[in-house]
Formats: structure tokens, C-alpha cells, sequence
């Protein structure tokens, strides 16, 4: 009968402690919330600049712009126009199918991971002031982020490249691989997947650029962290190429 008591009286005293540590952790040990407004979750809209309606027709056939593609790195400082930037962020990312929301580039699962963000400098665009914009593709607007010319402070993010300084715009291409990857669990799948569309964009860039008579050059080499920076990017955002885009100089 004494072992018996034992026994209950060493069960209580176990349970009492596992009810003990329970009540605890579930008071004291709980994951603390963490405030994240600090960090850009969504982009700040300043202002929202409605751009000409791009142009199908062209004077330059497909064939001959790819003839007459190449990279440009010098730059004269004649602004381009609003209809110039119209057409290159088309190009890039415009709507070509709004009933089934198809764009002019290709993306896998029709996932469409991609921002472009237009940098302007002063005087670099006819009729549009000097700042940073984000393209909205649904209206074919352009979204206000950041005030003031840029340009430098981008040369110096792509180890002081001059001509992202010297052009009077950039356009930036940025990927987002959690998007894709929501779709494609498969990481290297869905890392290839951004990758590969960052190209078709930039392909198209090119072209248009070429059909317009205006120059450009691929830019990959820069501080991702700088960059960020600069064009305020939201966290889910990766900066993945800077295009330059200007008439050539003589």
C-alpha cells in the first residue's frame, strides 16, 4: 500500500512539472512577431504618368534590326521621347492579349515574375521628369518611386560603368524567383525559368531599341545590395539587368 502512495504521489509530482514547463513555454516562448515595416514590402507611388499608346507598325523589318543589333556604350545626351519609352517598356513587358493577360515576352506557366523599372535622367525624356519608375503593364503607366536623376548613383551600383551615367535613361529588369517558384516547387527549375525570361526581355529590348534608332547595351555586373537601394525594391524583388538606352554618339 505504501509503494502504491509512492508511486501516485512521484505521477503527480511528474505531471505537475510537465503542466508547469507547458504553461511556460506556451506564455513565455511563444515566436515573437517581427515588425518588418522598416523593409520595402510594396512600392511607394509618388505620382503615376500615363504613357502614349504604343505604336504596332514599323519601318524596320524584324530581320533587319536583328542585322543591325549591337551594343552601344557611348551615348550622346539628346532626350529621347515619351513614345520611345512607351515602346521600349512594351517591348519589355507590354500587354499584347488583355483578354488572356498574354505579354510580349514569354513566361513559363504564364507566371510573368518580371518588373521593369525606368531611371531618367535630366532631360533625358522629353516631357517627363528626372526619377525612378516602376512600368505598370495593366495600364501602361508609369509609377513614380523615386524624385531626382539617378543615373550616377546606378553607375556607381555597376562598378562605375560610365555609360549607365552617360545614357539619358536605363531601363532595369528585376525577377521575382519566389513567385516562380510558388508554381515550380523545383528550385533550379524555377530559377532557370526567371533567368531564361530576363533574357527574352532583354532580346526585345534590343530589337526596339535598334527599330527606333536608339542604342543600348546589357548590364549585369553590379552590387545587388546598392541596387536594391536605389530603386527601393521590394523584398521579393532581385535586380537582374541594367539597360542603357540612348542615341548613339557620333
Amino acid at each position: 500500500m505504501q509503494q502504491k502512495s509512492k508511486f501516485v504521489l512521484a505521477a503527480i509530482i511528474l505531471l505537475s512539472v510537465f503542466l508547469v514547463v507547458y504553461i511556460g513555454y506556451s506564455v513565455f516562448m511563444q515566436p515573437v512577431e517581427v515588425n518588418n515595416q522598416s523593409i520595402n514590402q510594396s512600392r511607394e507611388i509618388l505620382s503615376v504618368v500615363d504613357l502614349p499608346q504604343a505604336e504596332i507598325s514599323t519601318n524596320m523589318s524584324v530581320d533587319q534590326a536583328i542585322q543591325n543589333r549591337r551594343s552601344v556604350r557611348r551615348f550622346s545626351a539628346t532626350p529621347i521621347s515619351l513614345q520611345d519609352v512607351s515602346q521600349l517598356l512594351w517591348a519589355a513587358q507590354g500587354i499584347t492579349d488583355p483578354e488572356r493577360n498574354f505579354r510580349s515576352t514569354p513566361s513559363a506557366g504564364h507566371v510573368f515574375p518580371m518588373e521593369i523599372y525606368l531611371v531618367a535622367g535630366n532631360n533625358g525624356v522629353l516631357e517627363l521628369e528626372a526619377g525612378i519608375y516602376h512600368y505598370n503593364p495593366f495600364n501602361h503607366t508609369l509609377e513614380m518611386i523615386v524624385k531626382g536623376d539617378q543615373r550616377y548613383n546606378l553607375s556607381q551600383a555597376a562598378h562605375q560603368q560610365k555609360w549607365v551615367n552617360d545614357a539619358p535613361i536605363n531601363l532595369v529588369v528585376t525577377g521575382n524567383y519566389h513567385k516562380m517558384q510558388d508554381k515550380y516547387p523545383d528550385k533550379n527549375l524555377s530559377t532557370r525559368f526567371v533567368n531564361m525570361e530576363a533574357g527574352h526581355i532583354g532580346e526585345n529590348i534590343y530589337l526596339e531599341a535598334v527599330s527606333r534608332g536608339l542604342g543600348t547595351v546589357a548590364i549585369g555586373s553590379f552590387y545587388d545590395d546598392q541596387m536594391i537601394n536605389i530603386l527601393k525594391l521590394p523584398t521579393n524583388e532581385t535586380p537582374l539587368y541594367i539597360y542603357p538606352v540612348g542615341y548613339q554618339a557620333q
